[in-house]
């Protein structure tokens, strides 16, 4: 299974602040990124912005350009996720990755989305 897909079946609902997802223990990214720690890789991070801002703008798209990225706590398996994007005035999205039972920020990015060509 594609990355991509696994990211869209781990979507649960959109709220006021954002987009959850719910990581399953047996994600896909989860085998390889680390035997007996496993912990979700930075580049699932940005799919997980990628799939929430398809959902906000409607339409397919994908991750253009990363500006700038901050990981400050990992994301682990059996782990719900929120994502929140925010539209800066200078057309750049800041997207942040939150751990919903704990509270915890896990990671900041500020990036621009194109629309995916079919």
């Amino acid at each position: 299974m594609s990355v991509e897909k696994a990211v869209k079946e781990c979507y649960q609902a959109r709220t006021s602040q954002g987009f959850v997802y719910k990581l399953p223990i047996d994600f896909p990214a989860f085998r390889g990124h680390f035997e007996g720690h496993p912990l979700l890789p930075a580049v699932c991070q940005i799919s997980f912005c990628s799939d929430a801002a398809s959902r906000l703008l409607e339409k397919e798209v994908e991750m253009e350009v990363i500006k700038r990225a901050k990981f400050m706590s990992p994301a682990l398996p059996d782990s719900t996720l929120e994502v929140s994007l925010t539209l800066r005035p200078d057309g750049w999205y800041f997207a942040q990755l939150t751990d919903t039972a704990s509270g915890k920020k896990l990671s900041q990015l500020i990036l621009q989305f194109s629309e995916r060509n079919s």
